[in-house]
């Protein structure tokens, strides 16, 4: 807590006090195998005044705290990675479901899409992580859990962009796809769906990129990527402003060389529809 907090200090200090007192927090340590002499030592300790923790300067020592950033950075990457895959395919299922699906698949399109998006991603990853593991019994992994709240959320605005660039592509590439023999699968495949893309294209990197920032939400569930990194050794070092400096500096390098990838990929694209 904050050393200005000596309210919460003297409430959380009775607390533990009448917990001690009649043996409580005793039967909870023993319970999980905490107890120990060193325990019974702390209810005799006393402030008695030491030296003040020096603030780290983390500029001076950046060889140091550098590689934990970047090491956390490699698990932000391939959450996002691997949560994009999951929104791009789910998505695209979805899409389809929505615009040619019977009507009880088209039903249950809308309704997916319009519960994830009109919900917090927080809730969802709380609902995910602690939910289901709660009522059904599932454990999954903090990685695990990441990958599936950020998919399953984010394949509610794929199905999005993929719709409005089916619906983008002119009626009359159906028609004459149909014209020609080919049946509505096949059409998609290979006349709606590549011109789609392109379309939708845009949207769908940028969406990429926002995920990148996003995961840094999934820390709350303990999964130790950059934005949990940089938490821990902030208040380790004290030295919020220079690890968020450069703990920024990292996601704006990556989330800018996205981006020029995107770029690329765009330009690429529209060479070929010419």
């Amino acid at each position: 807590m904050r050393t200005t907090d000596t309210q919460l200090l003297e409430r959380l200090n009775v607390a533990i006090a009448s917990l001690e007192a009649d043996g409580t927090l005793q039967r909870i340590y023993t319970k999980y195998g905490l107890w120990g002499p060193e325990q019974t030592a702390l209810a005799s300790w006393q402030d008695e005044g030491g030296p003040v923790r020096e603030k780290i300067s983390v500029w001076r020592d950046w060889r140091t705290y550098l590689p934990l950033l970047l090491r956390a950075s490699v698990t932000t990457i391939w959450v996002t990675c691997c949560g994009m895959v999951l929104a791009v395919v789910l998505g695209l299922l979805l899409a389809l479901g929505r615009l040619y699906g019977p009507a009880p698949v088209r039903w249950l399109s809308v309704a997916y899409i319009e519960v994830f998006r009109g919900t917090p991603l927080l809730l969802q990853i709380y609902f995910i992580y602690f939910g289901l593991a709660q009522q059904l019994g599932l454990q999954l992994t903090a990685g695990m859990a990441a990958v599936l709240s950020l998919g399953l959320n984010y394949a509610a605005n794929e199905a999005e962009n993929y719709r409005g660039g089916i619906q983008g592509v002119p009626r009359g590439q159906m028609d004459a796809a149909l014209a020609l023999g080919m049946s509505q699968s096949l059409a998609l495949r290979r006349v709606i769906l590549p011109q789609a893309l392109r379309i939708s294209l845009p949207s769908i990197t940028n969406d990429f990129i926002a995920m990148f920032k996003d995961s840094s939400i999934v820390s709350v569930i303990a999964l130790v990527e950059l934005t949990k990194e940089y938490q821990i050794r902030a208040i380790d070092t004290g030295d919020y402003i220079g690890l968020g400096l450069m703990t920024a500096g990292i996601y704006f390098g990556i989330s800018y060389t996205a981006s020029l990838g995107a770029r690329r990929l765009e330009r690429r694209l529209h060479r070929d529809s010419r």
